[in-house]
């Protein structure tokens, strides 16, 4: 699955902040384009309310991130 590939690419990453400050919380949420550049629409509006995301720029950081794979994907 490609949100575990994500977690598993990251790991070192996110093992820097837990290891400077144990006390604290930390979680990485991946965001994933689907097969093909799809974007599944449902995880990324789950993952906004996640980190508390204002409405109004749902849409937008959506519509760009669509925008984006399309380019990568006509190159």
């Amino acid at each position: 699955m490609k949100e575990d590939e994500g977690y598993e690419q990251h790991k070192s990453i996110i093992k820097a902040p837990k290891a400077a400050a144990p006390k604290w919380r930390f979680e990485q949420t991946n965001f994933v384009a689907g097969r093909r550049g799809a974007v599944v629409e449902d995880d990324f509006y789950k993952k906004f309310k996640r980190l508390s995301v204002q409405a109004g720029k749902k849409d937008k950081i959506l519509a760009a991130h669509v925008q984006r794979i399309a380019k990568h994907m006509t190159q």
